[in-house]
C-alpha cells in the first residue's frame, strides 16, 4: 500500500523533472532579461529599480518626442512597403508549388527555402555587391547606356532586402494552406458553368483567406523589428526603432530605449496573437504539408494565372538566389572591392581568410559557441517535448508549449538587450557561457518543434511495457525512446547549431574582442564590402548549395511513384 502511494505522489513529480532545464534558462535568459528591461522602462532614470515610484514618462515621450515619433512612422512605414510586396510575390509563387506534381513541388520547395541555410548578413552582403554602383544591376543598365543609379543605402534598397527574408516565411504559411484544399469545389463549380475568375474569387480564395490575413500580419509584425536591413543597405533616414534602441543602450541611455522595447513587445505580441488566432498554432510550430494533397488531384492547366504565377515564381528565385551565387565569381576578382563581373582572378582572398588569424580565430569560437547551443538546446526541448507528450491535463500541455514558444514573440532587439543587462549584472559578457545561454534561449523553441514531432509518433506503450517488466524509468527512457528520436534529435542538433552560428542581434551586445564570424562581417560590411568576406561567404555557402544541388538532382532522377503523379 505504502509503496502505490509513493507511487502516485512521485509520478506526477517525475512527470515534471525534466522541465527543470527549461525553466533554469527561461529564468536567466529570458523572464529575467524581459522583467529588467520592463523595469528600467518605469524608471525617470532609466535604472533597474522602482523603489522612487513608478512612472509612465518614458512611454509617453515615445509619442511626444518629434523624433521618436518620427522614427515609429519610418519603422511602420518600412514594414507597410515590404508586406503587400512580400504577398504579391508569394501567393502565385505558393499556388504553383501546391498546383505541381510532387517532385516539381519539392525541387521549388528546396530552392524557396534555401536563404533558410544561408546567413542574413551573408545574402546582405551580396545584396550590397548586387545594387551598389558598380553592382550587378548597374552593369546590366551599362550595357544600354543608362545609370548608374543610386540602388544602395536608401529606402529602396531597405524594402528589397526586408522582401527577400519575409518572402520564404509567407509563401510556407500560403503553402500549407493551398495544400489542403479541397479542388473537388472547384471542378463543381467549372461544371456549373463558373468562369475561372468567379471560382477564384468565391471557391478558391475564401477557403485561403485565413491563411493570407495570417500570414501578413505576421509579415507585418516581423517587419516592425527589422534591424540589420535597414542597418546595412538604409539610409541615415532609415532608423528604425530596433536601430534606435540599440544606439541608445550601447551609451546606457537605458531609459526610453526600454519603453520603445517593452512597447514593441506589445505590439508584437498582439500581432502574433491575431495571426495565431486566425490561422492557428501551426504559423508557430511550422507544420505545413510538404506534399501537394488533396490540391494536387486536378491537374495545372495552362491559363493567364499560371503563366503569372510562373512570373512570380521567377522574380522570387531571382530575389532569393540571386544573392547567393551571384557572390561566387566575384569572390575571386583582383580589384580591392567587391565588383561583378569580376576582373583577374586570383584566390588570395581565400588564402587570407584561411591565414588571418582574426578570421580564424572568429570561426572557432562560432563554431565552439554553436556547438555549446546546440547541445544545451536540444536537451531542454527534449525535456520540453518528454514533459509535454506525458502530462494528462491540457492546461499543464498549454503551458509547456507557451514556454517553448514564448521566446519566439519577442522582438530579438529585446531580448538582445535584456540579457546584456543581466549579463552584465552577472559577469559573463564576452565569454562563452554568456554567448551559449543568449543563443540557446532562441534556438531551443526551434529545437522543440522538432523533437516534439517526432517524439508524438513515437509509440509509447513500448516504454510502458518496459516499465512493466520492472525497468527503471530513466533506463526505458534511454534504451528505447532515445534511439528512436535520433533523426529527430540529429535534425535539432543541426537547426540549433546553424540558429547560433547565424546569431548577431545577441553577439553583438555580448562580445568585446574576442567576436564571433558574424559580428566580424557585420563590422566589415559597415565599413567597407572587401573580397575577404565573399570568400568567407563562399566557404560557408557552398555547403548549402551542394545540398540544394543534391535535393534537386534527387526528386529528379529517382523513380516517378503514383504520388508524383
Amino acid at each position: 500500500m505504502a509503496r502505490k502511494v509513493g507511487h502516485y505522489i512521485w509520478a506526477p513529480v517525475a512527470g515534471l523533472l525534466p522541465l527543470v532545464p527549461a525553466i533554469l534558462l527561461l529564468a536567466v535568459a529570458f523572464v529575467w532579461p524581459i522583467s529588467s528591461v520592463l523595469r528600467r522602462s518605469l524608471n525617470r532614470a532609466g535604472q533597474v529599480t522602482t523603489s522612487g515610484g513608478i512612472t509612465f514618462e518614458n512611454y509617453i515621450s515615445l509619442f511626444s518626442n518629434d523624433l521618436l515619433r518620427q522614427i515609429w512612422l519610418e519603422t511602420v512605414r518600412l514594414a507597410l512597403y515590404a508586406t503587400p510586396i512580400t504577398v504579391l510575390l508569394a501567393f502565385p509563387t505558393a499556388y504553383l508549388m501546391s498546383r505541381l506534381p510532387r517532385r516539381g513541388g519539392l525541387a521549388l520547395l528546396a530552392l524557396v527555402t534555401t536563404p533558410f541555410w544561408v546567413s542574413i548578413l551573408l545574402r546582405l552582403f551580396a545584396l550590397t555587391a548586387i545594387l551598389g554602383r558598380k553592382g550587378v544591376v548597374n552593369e546590366f543598365f551599362a550595357l544600354f547606356g543608362l545609370g548608374p543609379f543610386d540602388l544602395l543605402f536608401n529606402t529602396r534598397a531597405t524594402v528589397i532586402g526586408m522582401v527577400t527574408y519575409l518572402l520564404p516565411y509567407m509563401i510556407l504559411v500560403l503553402y500549407g494552406a493551398m495544400t489542403s484544399i479541397d479542388t473537388s469545389l472547384l471542378t463543381a463549380a467549372r461544371t456549373m458553368g463558373a468562369s475561372g475568375r468567379q471560382t477564384f474569387l468565391h471557391i478558391y480564395l475564401p477557403q485561403v483567406r485565413s491563411a493570407v490575413i495570417s500570414g501578413t500580419t505576421l509579415v507585418f509584425v516581423i517587419g516592425l523589428s527589422f534591424f540589420l536591413t535597414p542597418a546595412i543597405l538604409g539610409a541615415p533616414n532609415n532608423i528604425t526603432l530596433p536601430i534606435y534602441i540599440a544606439q541608445k543602450i550601447k551609451v546606457f541611455e537605458w531609459a526610453t530605449a526600454s519603453a520603445a522595447g517593452i512597447a514593441l513587445l506589445v505590439v508584437s505580441s498582439v500581432g502574433y496573437a491575431i495571426a495565431i488566432k486566425i490561422g492557428g498554432a501551426s504559423l508557430l510550430t511550422g507544420s505545413y504539408a510538404v506534399g501537394r494533397g488533396v490540391a494536387g488531384r486536378e491537374p495545372l492547366r495552362l491559363s493567364v494565372g499560371t503563366v503569372v504565377s510562373w512570373i512570380a515564381v521567377g522574380i522570387v528565385l531571382l530575389l532569393l538566389l540571386l544573392p547567393i551565387f551571384i557572390i561566387i565569381p566575384a569572390s575571386f576578382g583582383t580589384t580591392s572591392q567587391i565588383q561583378f563581373p569580376p576582373k583577374g582572378f586570383t584566390t588570395g582572398w581565400y588564402a587570407q581568410v584561411l591565414h588571418d588569424p582574426i578570421w580564424v580565430g572568429a570561426f572557432i569560437k562560432t563554431v565552439r559557441v554553436g556547438l555549446g547551443t546546440a547541445v544545451l538546446s536540444v536537451a531542454v526541448a527534449l525535456g520540453l517535448a518528454r514533459a509535454g507528450i506525458r502530462v494528462q491535463r491540457n492546461w499543464i500541455r498549454t503551458t509547456i508549449q507557451s514556454m517553448a514558444f514564448a521566446p519566439l514573440v519577442v522582438p530579438g532587439i529585446l531580448l538582445a538587450v535584456g540579457i546584456y543587462d543581466v549579463q552584465l549584472t552577472l559577469g559573463t559578457v564576452d565569454t562563452d557561457l554568456g554567448l551559449i545561454l543568449g543563443h540557446s534561449v532562441s534556438a531551443f523553441p526551434l529545437a522543440f518543434i522538432l523533437v516534439s514531432n517526432g517524439m508524438s509518433k513515437l509509440d509509447s506503450s513500448l516504454e510502458t511495457a518496459a516499465w512493466s517488466l520492472g525497468a527503471f524509468r530513466f533506463r526505458a527512457f534511454w534504451t528505447i525512446l532515445i534511439p528512436n528520436l535520433v533523426p529527430a534529435l540529429v535534425a535539432a542538433f543541426v537547426l540549433s547549431f546553424m540558429t547560433s552560428f547565424d546569431e548577431v542581434m545577441v553577439a553583438l551586445f555580448l562580445t568585446g574582442l574576442n567576436k564571433t564570424l558574424p559580428i566580424v562581417i557585420y563590422s566589415l560590411v559597415l565599413t567597407g564590402v572587401t573580397p575577404a568576406v565573399g570568400a568567407v561567404a563562399v566557404l560557408l555557402i557552398l555547403p548549402v548549395v551542394v545540398g540544394v544541388i543534391g535535393t534537386l538532382l534527387w526528386s529528379g532522377c529517382r523513380p516517378a511513384t503514383a504520388a508524383d503523379t
